[in-house]
């Protein structure tokens, strides 16, 4: 209920677009809170060992992956980052390190959970016994 026909996960369950101006568009949410699902999914399987979870779920992961590999670069273009990050100051829109006395560094922040969600598709893949 969380996830949009494209395979963008939102940032909230309840109000799909409520912090769709913190992601990359298209109704995806916040980077960090948007593979919160993915990451949560791959830590319960490291506590628990469930690979029912891991099967249930592993189809709208491979969406929102897909999604990110589609929009990804292009959202963070909008969002005001270009390629050679030339003008960068550390405060676009999203999660950022809030305890910096400097700015939020959220272009940072939005690459680590997309390579956070590509760790996290290889670790259940790797369960599942899938390439």
């Amino acid at each position: 209920d969380q996830q949009w026909d494209n395979g963008a996960y939102a940032g909230t369950s309840y109000w799909l677009n409520l912090n769709d101006y913190a992601g990359i568009g298209q109704g995806a949410g916040e980077t960090v809170w948007a593979t919160a699902p993915l990451v949560m999914t791959a830590r319960h399987m490291w506590h628990y060992g469930d690979l029912k979870l891991l099967n249930e779920t592993m189809r709208h992961h491979m969406e929102w992956m897909r999604f990110l590999l589609k929009n990804f670069d292009d959202g963070m273009k909008k969002k005001g980052y270009d390629e050679e990050l030339k003008g960068y100051v550390k405060e676009g829109s999203g999660l950022g390190d809030w305890l910096t006395f400097r700015g939020r560094d959220t272009w940072l922040t939005h690459q680590s959970f997309y390579m956070a969600a590509a760790r996290c598709i290889a670790y259940i893949s790797a369960k599942l016994g899938q390439s």
